[in-house]
């Protein structure tokens, strides 16, 4: 019999989370969302027959094996909550939650209940940066020494495009702004890459207009467990031509993300790495161009496909080789999140190193 599932959350959670469980193999038997009317309308598009606003509820009725959370961000912990508590095996869409206290009782709640639980850090599937992180992991460029990170976009410098979540997104406090929404990305791939980080001296701040009180850029000098130095500059109101960049110096080489592919160098040559096809994305449908909310789909959902893949594998127990990308669990998220709160507390202070261990 599959994985029954049930999935919390109609907007993304119906656009990506469903289509990509039915992929992986889950049998989608519930729908949860906050307003009843919409609820059981999206259910019904989606062909869905159980549905309602109670997470509890829903399982029970269900008898569910796992649920996938993909509430706005100031939600996420009373659904996560509450998700664990009914026994079922969670994936949680990130940013993970909104302070580290409440990410450690999540965390010490998965790990009480036994089940799995992961997070939805599906950009480790991204096949460049999963190059990269193999190409660390096996030693191509010696020890990590270096690592830069810049992201210079006008994507809200004109306001918040219709694509994104106008309930949130540029609400500080319900959880929006660019280092919740789009940077927990970025600190979980150097997390992955190069470990734990350790301290940081951060800055937040808003560039643009945008509505809300949200910050659209963060800037932090970071230090990680194994003494890898992080500069990282995330902004989203930049008006001209992007700037991306992102690469490791080791002490025998540097690797990088440029345009879309992984680069390797040890000095006298320059690869470029090849995409093998255990981390090829499976391929998509085409999505209605009309409809903004589907700006990005075409890009998430072959990535969060490969995650809600080892999200079965995971449930199965089925090893997973130890040349794949890591499995993101709750403690990755608890991880990201130290980070989050550290950048925001040092910025508070004037740039102050804050030791990430300090944060509770």
């Amino acid at each position: 019999m599959a994985l029954r599932a049930v999935v919390v959350g109609t907007s993304f959670g119906g656009r990506v989370h469903l289509p990509a469980l039915r992929a992986a193999g889950f049998d989608v038997v519930g729908l949860v969302g906050n307003d009843p009317e919409r609820t059981s309308e999206r259910a019904a598009d989606f062909g869905i027959e159980t549905h309602g606003t109670s997470i509890s509820d829903v399982v029970a009725e269900t008898d569910a094996d796992a649920v996938t959370v993909s509430t706005p961000p100031a939600a996420h912990h009373q659904s996560v909550m509450e998700a664990v508590a009914t026994g079922a095996h969670v994936l949680a869409e990130k940013p993970f939650a909104t302070s580290v206290a409440e990410a450690q009782q999540m965390v010490d709640a998965a790990t009480a209940a036994g089940t799995v639980a992961m997070v939805g850090f599906e950009f480790r599937w991204q096949p460049a940066e999963a190059l990269v992180a193999r190409s660390i992991a096996r030693g191509d460029i010696g020890e990590p020494k270096l690592a830069t990170v810049v992201s210079h976009s006008g994507l809200v410098a004109n306001g918040l495009p219709t694509a994104f979540n106008e309930a949130w997104w540029g609400d500080a406090s319900a959880g929006g702004g660019i280092l919740n929404a789009a940077g927990v990305h970025v600190l979980d791939r150097l997390h992955s890459w190069l470990g734990p980080i350790e301290s940081i001296s951060g800055d937040v701040r808003q560039v643009s207009h945008l509505e809300g009180g949200a910050e659209d850029t963060y800037s932090g000098l970071m230090r990680t467990a194994s003494g890898v130095s992080i500069s990282a500059q995330h902004c989203s109101g930049a008006r001209g031509e992007g700037v991306n960049i992102c690469k490791v110096i080791g002490s025998e080489g540097s690797v990088w993300l440029e345009a879309g592919t992984a680069k390797l160098s040890d000095g006298d040559q320059t690869v470029t790495l090849e995409v093998p096809p255990d981390l090829t994305p499976p391929a998509t449908p085409e999505f209605p161009s009309d409809d903004p909310k589907h700006a990005f789909t075409a890009f998430e959902l072959p990535l969060f496909i490969r995650l809600a893949e080892r999200f079965h594998a995971e449930i199965h127990r089925t090893e997973i080789p130890t040349d794949q990308p890591a499995t993101p669990t709750f403690a990755d998220g608890l991880a990201t999140q130290r980070v989050v709160d550290g950048i925001r507390a040092s910025s508070q202070a004037g740039g102050a190193w804050v030791n990430l261990k300090d944060l509770t």
